[in-house]
């Protein structure tokens, strides 16, 4: 049995981790949070937004994702996201103004086409993602 994986993560502007040795990662998909173990079933799934928790040797390391796909296969999980961050590259003060701001725009001080609440609502939600995974540091 084996005792350990590895996981890619990429995002179109490029590579957040590759070969990460993990024995167990928690994985938001539109479905719910999945739990990925050695030897895993093979699968293709779509991610949510949310944390991604791998469990490595030398201790548990967090990441964003938002929207794309996961692949488990053999020994390798490969998660395509449209955007990812470290846990530890979390600016802070950076996550708080952008929270701010999109709270500000989405309050109904002005009004906003169809477009652009989506728009908004993904930036707190993203802002919001940042702040959580902040404070996993």
């Amino acid at each position: 049995m084996a005792s350990a994986f590895k996981l890619n993560l990429f995002t179109p502007k490029g590579v957040v981790i590759k070969d990460l040795e993990c024995n167990d990662i928690t994985i938001p998909t539109v479905r719910g949070e999945i739990n990925i173990l050695p030897e895993h079933t093979h699968i293709l799934t779509e991610l949510s937004t949310g944390i991604l928790t791998a469990k490595t040797p030398m201790g548990t390391r967090h990441f964003s994702v938002t929207a794309g796909l996961c692949r488990v296969l053999k020994d390798t999980v490969t998660i395509l996201s449209f955007t990812s961050e470290r846990a530890e590259d979390i600016d802070l003060e950076r996550a708080k103004s952008a929270k701010a701001k999109a709270h500000d725009r989405l309050s109904g001080k002005e009004t906003l086409t169809d477009v652009d609440l989506i728009k908004f609502r993904r930036k707190m939600e993203r802002a919001e993602l940042r702040l959580r995974l902040a404070n996993l540091k």
